[in-house]
């Protein structure tokens, strides 16, 4: 994937893009699925948002920081 195609991806590592394309490649490995346009776009959609976070260094810090180690209990079932 180059960055001329999709210039979101210079903001991603090397095993990003490689991810990155081969959840593209499963999305769109079966045409037959009436989906796939949804499907890919997904992808798509999901890995720009986080090229965006990794591009912004305060954003990526705030959202990859470790959580406090409070126990709030058990969840609840919906």
């Amino acid at each position: 994937m180059t960055p001329s195609a999709l210039p979101w991806t210079r903001h991603l590592s090397a095993d990003e893009v490689r991810q990155f394309v081969q959840e593209l490649t499963r999305a769109a490995d079966d045409a037959a699925d009436p989906d796939v346009q949804a499907d890919l776009h997904r992808v798509v959609v999901e890995w720009r948002a986080t090229a965006r976070i990794l591009a912004d260094p305060e954003l990526t810090a705030q959202l990859t920081r470790p959580l406090p180690d409070e126990d709030h209990g058990e969840a609840t079932a919906p």
